[in-house]
């Protein structure tokens, strides 16, 4: 990889200490190399956690979980003897309980800048990430999250990085603290910026327009293209300074389904979201279809969430 291009970066972001939640799965695999690349860019320590879940310790006999804890100890060393960690700064972190109530605690005490993980793992951060929870671990966190969704089904290579970011937005205000990880991570890699948003599949604009015009539709849908495209570029304040030109793209489609296919259009390597806060994270947590549940779920990348 080229060296970075050294640019002034948004106030208030890094990603100095990255917990990295595994289950030692093939998912947790696939996270793992996302992690290291990260870290090895931004000069990151990593915590590697793993939670043992309550209703996967044996109360009877004791054995049971004394072995599965010396087990766990056993994993996370040879984790942490990868030769892929040489030279980065990490730690291993052992914890029982609820995975939220684990990884939330461990977010707060160890100034976590950034949450990675995976979303095949057979025990706690399955249901983590694709259980009833989702939602609300997305918009608690407090930190972003870079979740490898089913679908990913290639790693990022440690000496690899990012080519091209997709940030999606519908211009809420969790899209502009979004916007300024996408920012940062385009200028460190050196990657491409797409900017985009989903407009709700087109209808008749209007009563005047009760029969098919299609020189006045497509007017129309010009005139609406160009005014969201218009609101995309003002998201770009000026100290988010981007080494190269970002493409502004807007389309009509349903939102999950917009942000799939202009991501596997353009083989983009890393999609951005902001999870919008003001709607309660257990209420949000059971609505199916959301877009952040959708888009991780059937993404052929990982996404970065970013709650405000």
């Amino acid at each position: 990889m080229t060296s970075p291009v050294v640019l002034p970066e948004p106030k208030a972001i890094s990603f100095r200490n990255i917990l990295l939640a595994t289950d030692f799965s093939h998912a947790s695999e696939k996270a793992f190399s996302y992690a290291v690349a990260i870290a090895r860019q931004f000069g990151s320590k990593i915590l590697l956690v793993h939670v043992i879940p309550p209703e996967s310790v044996s109360f009877i006999p004791e054995i049971s979980g004394e072995h599965q804890r010396n087990e766990t100890v056993r994993q996370l060393q040879s984790l942490s003897n990868r030769s892929e960690l040489n030279q980065i700064p990490h730690e291993t972190v052992m914890r029982s309980g609820t995975v939220w109530s684990a990884l939330s605690a461990v977010i707060g005490q160890q100034d976590i800048d950034l949450l990675v993980l995976g979303t095949h793992g057979r025990s706690g951060v399955k249901k983590l990430v694709l259980g009833s929870v989702a939602e609300e671990v997305l918009r608690k966190a407090g930190c972003p999250v870079i979740t490898v969704g089913p679908q990913v089904d290639t790693a990022l290579s440690t000496t690899g990085g990012y080519q091209r970011i997709l940030f999606a937005s519908d211009f809420h205000p969790a899209s502009a603290k979004a916007l300024d990880y996408a920012a940062l991570l385009a200028n460190q890699f050196q990657a491409h910026l797409i900017l985009l948003h989903v407009l709700p599949p087109a209808g008749l604009p209007g009563p005047e327009m009760t029969f098919y015009n299609e020189s006045a539709i497509n007017e129309w849908q010009a005139k609406v293209i160009a005014n969201a495209k218009a609101k995309l570029k003002k998201l770009l304040r000026p100290e988010l300074k981007l080494w190269s030109e970002p493409e502004y793209v807007v389309g009509f489609d349903f939102t999950t389904q917009g942000i799939l296919k202009t991501a596997a259009d353009r083989k983009v390597d890393l999609i951005v979201v902001g999870a919008n806060r003001l709607m309660s994270a257990k209420v949000s947590a059971h609505v199916p279809g959301t877009v952040s549940y959708g888009v991780i779920r059937q993404a052929n990348c990982p996404v970065l969430t970013v709650s405000a």
